[in-house]
């Protein structure tokens, strides 16, 4: 049986503006039946409608996400990677370059160790071969989790291959928040 949404959960996945527009109506509606309560009923809502906007203030358009991946797709491997170590480093990751088959870096955080496989970021769908190969680098190199990137569709096969291992697949609108905005990419 499906859980009951709440109102705020719904509210959560509207725009920002939705949640400032139901707190307005509630507040008008309460000023005129007891206006004392008026700002207390809205409260909620603006609270909500901020947090949302934080929210979606740092989230990525999906026009950008489009544009973004495109943009990825059209790079040689050398400004890729570059990219996608930059994007690590900037979250506090050590990053080296790792000359295997199953992986492209090793991310270093403290004493965590993650596997990043990304050279297959321009295939238009990613499979569960380099999802299984980097898992069993993952296994080998004791490693705490492994990483795969790419900038094409993932097929459902990959996406059952993950669950339950120590991997994550990193595409998409996570892609593309991960690397950013791209030089030469116009802003949307």
């Amino acid at each position: 049986m499906a859980k009951p949404r709440t109102l705020f959960s719904i509210l959560l996945e509207q725009p920002w503006w939705v949640s400032a527009l139901a707190g307005g109506a509630l507040f008008g509606i309460a000023q005129l039946v007891f206006p004392p309560v008026a700002p207390f009923v809205a409260l909620p809502f603006v609270v909500l409608a901020s947090y949302v906007g934080f929210r979606q203030l740092r989230t990525v358009s999906p026009g950008q996400v489009d544009e973004r991946l495109a943009a990825l797709r059209d790079m040689h491997w050398d400004q890729f990677s570059v990219l996608i170590a930059d994007a690590y480093r900037k979250q506090g990751y050590t990053v080296e370059a790792a000359d295997k088959p199953a992986y492209d870096y090793t991310l270093t955080q403290g004493s965590r160790v993650t596997l990043l496989q990304c050279r297959r970021w321009k295939v238009n769908q990613f499979g569960a071969g380099p999802v299984e190969e980097l898992a069993r680098a993952v296994a080998s190199a004791e490693a705490h989790n492994g990483i795969c990137i790419a900038a094409g569709n993932v097929s459902p096969k990959a996406r059952e291959s993950v669950v339950g291992k120590p991997l994550a697949l990193v595409s998409g609108i996570e892609l593309a928040a991960l690397v950013g905005k791209i030089a030469g990419q116009s802003n949307k």
